[in-house]
């Protein structure tokens, strides 16, 4: 039997999916089985808790999550039991799920989704056929005898006339043909064009396969937009106008080189990118109030210990708070050391903080200064902590866990003066995150991203600013 999850609340409610893995993880972190919203679902946790097989009965079992996990109502402590129709609750206030079993014979996947051919049949009118008239045939007779009576010049010109009507007409004709045939010779190839493009998506995601957070999921979006963008063309060409048909085509062809983007983002050297960066990369805890803590990423620039992060992690939104305390802890490390802001820039999301380890600390490669090295499609990697530790900050100084940073990628979509924007992966805890070029060089560090874009969206301060921050450190 497989398993049918059915959201009854939260940023999923009304969507149900079918899986048939004997082991579901369940959580916000982009490797989910069963993902919640990152940025919505906030009671649940990265890996809140996995659901599992054991012979013919199903297990839910809580992974330590911060909010717990309740069957039914009641809280578990340990392996419990599922029967079809539970109701599971991740977190006393988070999103509901019920729990269903269903027939090897249902297909995996989501089941929410109206169908191309559903949408085409309620977008689809009907036509009224054309009435036609006929000329009566006497009088007709009798205007063309009348015609030659009078003056055999004006019927000359008169069979002039229509010799030109119907050449036009046919030339009109003739053309019309040629261009529907061009357009269905463009149509074809860009099917071709499509169905290589596809092949290619699965080859990528194949070799992303627990490697990169994120842009699988990308990758798999993208390529179901194109295939279904390719359905809907095939039913135009059948039944639909010309002006959908061409605008079906314009869509798939966005579609299609927004994925061969994202394929190209899936071959970085992603492990020659982490060799020389990621240990330069920290996981930091911000504290203003008593209980009121955030987390970012930061990274060091400087042996010294001058680290980046965004100036919204360590200020708050309008940059004009000062944290009671601040803690660090770089990648592959469980030491916390306690860090303070050396300054915030005015004109962009950028702050530098400071740390003081003895030794000093690992930096990344370099600064990318050169906006123009970077353009539309390029492909780009983000080394980070999004969704943070979900740890509490009054535990840092007996946590003894080891930070585990999460790469994700994808490509530049815009890059002006005072933003880079990137279709890739982020959540909260991303903020402060470098981004890095082909080459391993920050270009950018991560602020935000675009609402409703699911973390798909990712906008950064370019690097000059960084450098102007720096050089800003320097005068004082």
């Amino acid at each position: 039997m497989k398993v049918r999850i059915k959201f009854l609340s939260g940023a999923r409610a009304g969507t149900t999916v079918v899986l048939s893995t004997p082991s579901i993880e369940i959580g916000r972190h982009p490797s989910s089985n069963l993902r919640f919203d990152p940025d919505e679902d906030l009671e649940v946790s990265a890996r809140h808790a996995t659901l599992f097989r054991e012979g013919d009965r199903w297990f839910i079992r809580d992974e330590g999550s911060l909010n717990g996990t309740l069957v039914n109502g009641h809280a578990i402590t340990g392996k419990t039991a599922l029967d079809d129709t539970d109701q599971i609750r991740l977190g006393p206030e988070g999103p509901i799920v019920e729990f269903r079993l269903v027939s090897d014979s249902v297909p995996d996947g989501p089941s929410d989704r109206p169908t191309g051919a559903e949408a085409r049949r309620a977008a689809r009118g009907s036509a009224e056929p054309s009435a036609y008239a006929y000329a009566d045939a006497g009088v007709t007779q009798r205007v063309r005898l009348e015609v030659d009576r009078q003056t055999r010049r004006l019927r000359a010109l008169t069979v002039s006339l229509v010799a030109v009507l119907l050449l036009v007409t046919a030339v009109f004709i003739y053309d019309s043909i040629r261009q529907r045939g061009l357009h269905q010779r463009e149509v074809a190839a860009a099917e071709a064009r499509t169905d290589s493009i596809l092949q290619a998506a699965n080859d990528a995601i194949e070799a992303l396969q627990g490697r990169v957070a994120g842009l699988a999921t990308t990758l798999t979006a993208s390529q179901e937009e194109v295939e279904r963008l390719q359905s809907e063309l095939a039913g135009a060409r059948q039944t639909g106008s010309a002006e959908q048909v061409e605008q079906l085509r314009r869509q798939l062809a966005d579609a299609s080189q927004a994925l061969l983007y994202q394929q190209a983002a899936a071959y970085l050297d992603y492990r020659g990118i982490a060799d020389a960066n990621q240990r330069a990369v920290a996981l930091i805890w911000v504290e203003f109030d008593p209980g009121e803590v955030y987390v970012g990423t930061a990274f060091a620039v400087r042996p010294d210990g001058v680290l980046i992060t965004s100036r919204h992690v360590v200020a708050g939104a309008a940059g004009d708070r000062r944290p009671a305390q601040i803690a660090v802890k770089f990648a592959d490390s469980y030491q916390v050391y306690r860090a303070r802001v050396l300054t915030v820039s005015p004109d962009a999301d950028v702050a530098a903080l400071k740390v003081d380890i003895p030794g000093g600390v690992p930096t990344v490669r370099r600064l990318n200064l050169r906006a123009d090295t970077l353009g539309q499609g390029d492909p780009v990697a983000i080394i980070g902590f999004p969704l943070g530790p979900d740890l509490p900050m009054t535990a840092l100084a007996r946590d003894r866990t080891v930070a585990r940073t999460s790469f994700s990628a994808g490509s530049v979509s815009k890059m002006l003066d005072d933003v880079v924007q990137v279709d890739g992966y982020g959540a909260g805890g991303s903020s402060g995150s470098p981004i890095f070029d082909r080459n391993g060089e920050v270009i950018g560090v991560v602020y935000g991203g675009e609402q409703g874009s699911y973390g798909r969206v990712v906008l950064g301060v370019p690097s000059q600013h960084v450098m102007t921050l720096l050089e800003s450190i320097e005068r004082q």
